[in-house]
């Protein structure tokens, strides 16, 4: 069952600042537009696979995204969305070692 995906303003906010730090701060603008096109590529098939990635055990995801919320990764960033039984919304996009 395919269903949709709906990111957050935040999380789009968290794509565009991580294209511009790869574009501008590391000066590799090709590197950023193949990482944005990924992560979006990531974000797409959760339309897929979302349902099946269990809840994450983190308090502090839990604590800051309510409960129920569900990680995934693209390279070495964390996607962070919640599934309500027939949606997927992505909160947040973020470095994946800023989960503890």
């Amino acid at each position: 069952m395919k269903y949709p995906v709906y990111i957050s303003f935040e999380a789009k906010m968290d794509i565009e600042e991580l294209y511009d730090y790869i574009a501008y701060k590391i000066f590799a603008p090709m590197t950023a537009v193949r990482y944005r096109m990924g992560l979006l590529d990531a974000i797409d098939g959760l339309s897929f696979y979302g349902a099946s990635i269990t809840i994450s055990p983190n308090r502090n995801i839990q604590r800051l995204y309510g409960f129920g919320t569900r990680v995934t990764y693209y390279k070495k960033m964390a996607i962070i969305y919640n599934f309500d039984g027939n949606v997927i919304y992505v909160r947040r996009i973020i470095a994946s070692a800023m989960i503890q």
